[in-house]
């Protein structure tokens, strides 16, 4: 197949697990023997650029008059004028539509996956049913439900143009995934996605090592330490409950253990000031993969305290594969990856006392060993295989509606 893959961001330019699971994702198409291209708009120059990593085709833009930097990382000095002027470029983004049509006359995909559409405007999904290219939209946040972040207000006439605006553009969505029933369920209010021959929940994956696994496993089986050292990584916002997650630790007290925070954001300087009272707070900041991994083999327990609905929660599985029991709050999917890897536990999302009363539950090496065999038994579920092969059966069945010559 030849598979066109869409997202804001791609690699190098790394902003989350949304990005990951696409690499991800990409790279082990090629492998599966499949042509992979990439369209972005992170390129910062106006010209744009085409690259290959690992056998994936990199066609970068710029975002057109959508300031992507700017208008995400540094909005505090725009104007309301701005901010709303930029906010609508997100709705109808000219020149990154005007981009993508030319280079879908180029490319000749088969199929095409999109994944964040932030700046880019999903009229994109009109463009590709303008020349009969099936599209699977994978969501990867809240941006069908909502044009604002998870915690900040927004107008209810704005929302409501917002709504029906994803209602319009996504009725030319063949397929639509998630990595969770709870997203997929939450987005398909509204009768978003109403012409979508596919509406499947398709998890989020990672790269399996049995071996390696085995081996951390061993290792931790063997660890009997009573001194416990939790573990979190994420941006450092409030919205991932960092704030909440240190007054907890704070109130938990246990000379025995530490936190180690690995991540960066705006709260950064919040975290460091914690750390200066607490020495047992220890900051890492931002890892790449190979510091993240050591990190996650010294800790215990992952602690993913978020305070909004994750879509996913890819830390929660990746954690798993170091031989980390989670907890978890109760928001979004994340209970469902606890339910089906059965290794972690699931508490009342901001409630600093139930989060105290489970970590010192797991302050007990029997309690963390239970986990172990869990994770050997269920993690599969997560492999990048298993999800290749359910996005190939998606990909096969709109490219056969094509075949067919049925108007899609």
């Amino acid at each position: 197949m030849r598979i066109l893959i869409v997202n804001t961001f791609y690699y190098p330019n790394m902003q989350g697990g949304a990005e990951q699971s696409v690499k991800l994702l990409a790279e082990n198409l090629v492998k599966s023997g499949h042509e992979v291209g990439v369209f972005c708009i992170d390129s910062k120059e106006p010209d744009g650029s085409i690259e290959e990593y690992n056998g994936v085709k990199i066609f970068r833009h710029d975002s057109g008059n959508f300031d992507l930097y700017g208008f995400s990382y540094n909005k505090k000095g725009l104007s309301k004028f701005q901010k709303v002027r930029q906010k609508l470029i997100c709705y109808y983004n000219k020149k990154t539509l005007d981009c993508f049509d030319k280079f879908l006359k180029d490319f000749k995909p088969d199929v095409i996956h999109t994944n964040s559409t932030y700046g880019m405007s999903t009229l994109i999904w009109k463009t590709a049913y303008k020349n009969n290219i099936p599209v699977v939209h994978t969501i990867r946040d809240t941006a069908v439900i909502s044009p604002v972040t998870y915690g900040h207000k927004v107008n209810n006439a704005v929302l409501k143009m917002h709504r029906i605006y994803v209602k319009y553009t996504s009725q030319f969505v063949s397929g639509v995934t998630s990595p969770s029933n709870y997203t997929l369920n939450t987005s398909l209010i509204n009768n978003n996605f109403r012409n979508a021959d596919v509406k499947k929940c398709i998890f989020n994956s990672i790269q399996i090592n049995k071996e390696q696994l085995d081996k951390i496993i061993s290792l931790k089986s063997n660890r009997n330490s009573d001194f416990y050292k939790f573990f979190f990584a994420g941006r450092l916002i409030e919205i991932k409950g960092i704030v909440h997650l240190i007054e907890s630790f704070n109130e938990l007290g246990m000379e025995n253990t530490e936190l180690h925070i690995c991540g960066t954001g705006p709260l950064l300087d919040y975290v460091k000031k914690e750390s200066e009272k607490n020495s047992r707070i220890i900051i890492h900041g931002k890892l790449d993969n190979a510091e993240l991994s050591r990190v996650y083999d010294e800790c215990d327990v992952a602690v993913v305290p978020s305070i909004w609905p994750e879509p996913f929660g890819r830390v929660v599985i990746e954690a798993n594969l170091h031989a980390l029991p989670a907890i978890v709050s109760d928001c979004g999917g994340m209970p469902e990856i606890i339910s089906n890897t059965k290794a972690g536990t699931v508490y009342k999302n901001g409630n600093n006392s139930e989060l105290v009363k489970v970590m010192r539950d797991y302050c007990n090496r029997e309690k963390i060993k239970e986990s172990f065999e869990n994770i050997k038994n269920n993690i599969e579920i997560y492999s990048i295989e298993h999800q290749i092969e359910s996005f190939e059966k998606v990909y096969q069945i709109l490219i056969n509606k094509v075949k067919k010559n049925e108007k899609i």
